[in-house]
């Protein structure tokens, strides 16, 4: 009897030892795993700003594109415009070099026919003067009265014959100078007129090309403009451009600093389910000594050493199931992956019980499984309930089958309002419709 009793006190001794012990890891834990979930939060709260920003960068990039591609049309238009004036302006440059061209030629025809006309005043000048001394002489010697005189003083017919003849020659000549005087005139009136033309002609012509000068004065001005405002357009579409490629920039930092966020949630999660795995098989090593402990005491207290087990596993929830356990692809990330439990279906709020008592070791939230729970069974059994909305029970807590440990939700990664249900032995996931149905 003393025996039994003794052996009782040690079963008592170690189990509350292996409490107080698991309370203590526990409670280390628990504080890591609470630290944990604020930065989990923050990088949550982080990647929706990023993806934010990342659309509102988009929508820049798009009016930036927009206003690219109007601003090139303007350029075209001024482009084709410049392209126009700029052959005007060549055609006005060969205009007025013909005009200054024409303007030298008149101004040599003008010099000329001022020589010609200079020449044939002088030589009026002189004929003039020879017809001015005859008509003085005749004048002054009363020409017809010694014409008459001379024909008389003839001795004979052949002297008077001569003497007639002589007389027509002078008066031949005489006539031949008044011809020249009328020729001379007549042709300095005509170079006169000529004169007068060209000089019209040349002065036409000045004005004229001093319109065109002014006109491809004013046209040059306007075409300067036009380079001017192509290359203010110019200006601002390589600032678009600018703000073009820094709105990429920031955009592919932003992606590698969310990558990098999400890298970090992910090795986060890896590391708390790696702490998870270890907890449970720390609970599971305590539980089977526990056990072993139990059976020992009953195999001293009593000729049969049979322990009554649980009559099995409940429906963690109501509702259907939605995905299966298995590969496939999953539904955020779009890439094939294994699924560790199975989905069921149901409203938000829907409550979702413990499939067998046990003790709850984990209740906590992450990115991926949002709020969840994972409760030991015992016997290297555990399962898991996750995107809950809402706790029933606190970390630590003993549970009862059927018990209400939580409520549908659709919080961490999911798409919609369900439970994520697992199962695992040793730590390792495992099919639940093995267990349950």
């Amino acid at each position: 009897m003393k025996k039994k009793i003794a052996a009782g006190i040690v079963v008592s001794l170690l189990i509350t030892t292996s409490v107080n012990v698991f309370a203590t890891d526990t409670t280390k834990y628990k504080n890591q795993i609470n630290e944990n979930n604020s930065k989990l939060n923050e990088l949550t709260e982080e990647k929706k700003e990023i993806q934010d920003r990342k659309s509102e960068i988009n929508s820049e990039l798009k009016k930036v594109i927009e206003e690219i591609n109007a601003l090139s049309n303007e350029v075209s238009l001024l482009n084709n415009n410049i392209s126009n004036k700029e052959a005007g302006i060549a055609q006005k440059v060969l205009d007025i070099q013909a005009m200054e061209s024409r303007i030298i030629e008149l101004e040599e025809d003008i010099k000329v026919q001022n020589e010609e006309i200079r020449g044939q005043e002088e030589e009026l000048a002189i004929q003039e003067g020879i017809l001015s001394d005859r008509v003085r002489a005749a004048y002054k010697f009363n020409s017809f009265g010694s014409i008459i005189f001379t024909l008389l003083e003839s001795t004979s017919i052949v002297d008077f014959t001569e003497r007639l003849m002589f007389i027509e020659k002078m008066a031949a000549k005489d006539r031949e100078v008044m011809d020249i005087i009328d020729g001379i005139i007549l042709d300095l009136e005509e170079r006169r007129t000529e004169l007068e033309v060209s000089k019209q002609e040349s002065e036409a012509v000045k004005v004229k090309l001093d319109t065109e000068k002014t006109e491809l004065e004013n046209e040059k001005a306007a075409l300067e403009n036009e380079k001017a405002a192509v290359t203010n357009k110019l200006s601002e579409q390589k600032t678009l451009e600018d703000q073009k490629r820094s709105l990429i920039a920031n955009m592919t930092q932003e992606e590698q600093e969310l990558a990098s966020s999400i890298g970090d949630i992910m090795d986060e999660n890896a590391a708390l389910e790696a702490e998870i795995q270890k907890v449970i098989r720390e609970a599971e090593e305590r539980a089977r000594r526990e056990e072993e402990a139990k059976k020992k005491e009953e195999a001293n207290n009593s000729s049969s050493g049979s322990v009554v087990s649980s009559s099995g596993y409940v429906r963690p929830t109501s509702g259907r199931i939605s995905s299966p356990y298995g590969y496939r692809i999953h539904p955020i990330y779009g890439v094939r992956r294994m699924h560790t439990g199975v989905d069921y279906a149901a409203p938000s709020g829907t409550p979702v019980v413990s499939i067998k008592s046990g003790t709850v070791i984990l209740r906590k939230y992450n990115s991926s499984y949002g709020n969840y729970i994972i409760v030991d069974h015992g016997g290297g059994v555990s399962s898991l309930y996750a995107h809950l909305s809402g706790f029933a029970i606190s970390y630590g807590q003993s549970v009862k089958q059927g018990q209400t440990i939580g409520y549908v939700g659709s919080t961490g990664a999911s798409t919609g309002p369900h439970l994520h249900f697992e199962i695992r032995i040793n730590g390792q996931h495992t099919n639940p419709a093995n267990y349950v149905r």
